[in-house]
């Protein structure tokens, strides 16, 4: 246990200062690996080498997709054993904003590692690791040794880690514990103000992945397990439709970017029918 509390503020001034130290994450680092064709080789000794290829440039359309898969992914990426709440301790008014605040309970993690604790806010494109030198309490909660001469003692030695929040609606704040050895991983992600509808035991969520809402997942819960959906969406006069299958819990995903051509801002509408269920919700893109 830890004798006293260090927030970590994630505002937009910090967000935007940390990313200068973007580093790409092991296990879901965005940009694609981009290796140049072999040189192939002469048919004979007069003949001229061809050269070499050049590298495919990564589509935003890529970028996108691998951003939500990350994210869609990114629970899952903990060691086996390992789980992490994270929990609400105090909401608040400052200056006319929600700031929340949450520490967290791991279980199942080796309390003898030092961790670094990595962040990956909407800002930016790839995770960044914020400090290291963490350790994992016996009570589970998080926080700096008071002896660390590690990255953490600059700023709460002996103290708790808090994480403070303030957040848009939908937005997530995505999280990772990774010991030194990178043998034990503690991934979790905060959706401080969530955007949730339910329809009977059905629920469907949207999820910001950019800040003016460029790119969201949507969540499904709560459905026939194996049952085949139809998934709309209506931006403007852009409609899609697709048939995802629930998985085996009853949960799907859908990655939307909703963004319609010669439009600044709008309106989509999202409705996800199944045979027992059929949630809808609507969220605003773009700004003034």
């Amino acid at each position: 246990m830890f004798s006293g509390k260090c927030s970590l503020w994630y505002s937009p001034f910090i967000m935007r200062h940390f990313l200068i130290l973007t580093v790409l994450f092991c296990t879901c680092a965005l940009p694609l690996k981009q290796a140049g064709a072999q040189q192939p080789k002469a048919k004979s000794q007069t003949a001229s080498p061809a050269p070499a290829a050049r590298p495919r440039a990564t589509t935003d359309e890529q970028l996108m997709q691998k951003t939500a898969q990350a994210t869609i992914d990114w629970d899952k990426s903990s060691s086996p054993g390992v789980k992490v709440e994270a929990l609400l301790l105090k909401t608040q008014q400052v200056n006319g904003k929600t700031v929340m605040q949450y520490h967290l309970k791991v279980t199942g993690a080796p309390l003898n590692k030092f961790y670094s604790l990595t962040m990956w806010p909407i800002t930016a494109p790839a995770p960044v690791r914020m400090m290291d030198g963490l350790e994992v309490a016996k009570d589970g909660t998080v926080g700096c040794p008071k002896d660390s001469n590690k990255s953490c003692g600059q700023h709460m030695k002996g103290a708790e880690l808090i994480l403070t929040y303030t957040p848009d609606i939908g937005e997530i704040y995505r999280h990772a514990l990774v010991s030194e050895d990178h043998a034990s991983r503690i991934f979790f992600s905060v959706v401080p103000a969530p955007m949730m509808e339910h329809d009977k035991a059905c629920s469907l969520e949207v999820i910001r992945l950019s800040p003016r809402f460029e790119l969201a997942v949507i969540r499904g819960k709560g459905f026939v397990p194996g049952d085949l959906l139809n998934f709309h969406t209506a931006s403007y006069q852009e409609v899609h439709d697709s048939h995802p299958k629930a998985d085996p819990q009853g949960e799907f995903w859908g990655v939307v970017s909703p963004f319609v051509a010669g439009k600044t801002l709008g309106t989509t509408q999202v409705t996800v029918k199944g045979k027992s269920c059929a949630p809808s919700l609507s969220f605003e893109w773009g700004s003034e």
